[in-house]
């Protein structure tokens, strides 16, 4: 026969583990059925930018203006100048920096996240010139509409950008 005291303490311990079980399974509902940042609700910059041996990289900020959302993976990304939309061939990753596992980035409102983009300035192969950009347009992952970015560029190899996926809080190029 178990005492009281045994039984009172059996039923305190089971209490304990169900409700750390719901805890946990609410925590990770809430954060799972956080909805996806629209466009409309992120406001794109470029924070800094740094050069070296033909390679500029980049940073861009996004920032929640909304309510809460997150967002997971690449950013679509293209070149812009007064004309429009130039050649723009995006790369995950391609310098240490830039390679990164895409992770969950939940933003509350005014949260920020980064994405990371370099590309090389020397021409490539035929190329005597490089387009000359104004702006960067990026489609958040999960987006459907583009944002653009005050960005100066001169993308050699037909445009070519490399990019890190979306990155928790604010992170500089430097």
């Amino acid at each position: 026969m178990r005492s009281p005291t045994r039984l009172a303490l059996l039923g305190t311990a089971l209490t304990a583990v169900a409700v750390a079980a719901l805890t946990v399974q609410a925590a990770a509902g809430s954060s799972a059925s956080t909805p996806t940042c629209a466009s409309s609700q992120l406001k794109g910059k470029e924070l800094d930018s740094n050069g070296a041996a033909g390679t500029i990289l980049f940073s861009v900020t996004l920032q929640n203006k909304g309510s809460a959302c997150a967002l997971k993976g690449y950013p679509a990304l293209g070149i812009a100048n007064a004309q429009g939309l130039l050649p723009t061939k995006a790369v995950h990753g391609g310098l240490a920096v830039l390679n990164s596992t895409p992770k969950r980035v939940n933003l509350a409102h005014l949260g920020k996240a980064s994405v990371l983009i370099s590309f090389e300035d020397v021409p490539v192969g035929g190329e005597t010139n490089c387009p000359a950009g104004n702006a960067i347009i990026v489609r958040p992952p999960g987006a459907w509409e583009w944002l653009t970015i005050k960005v100066a560029t001169e993308a050699c190899g037909s445009g070519t950008l490399h990019e890190s996926p979306v990155l928790a809080g604010v992170h500089s190029s430097q």
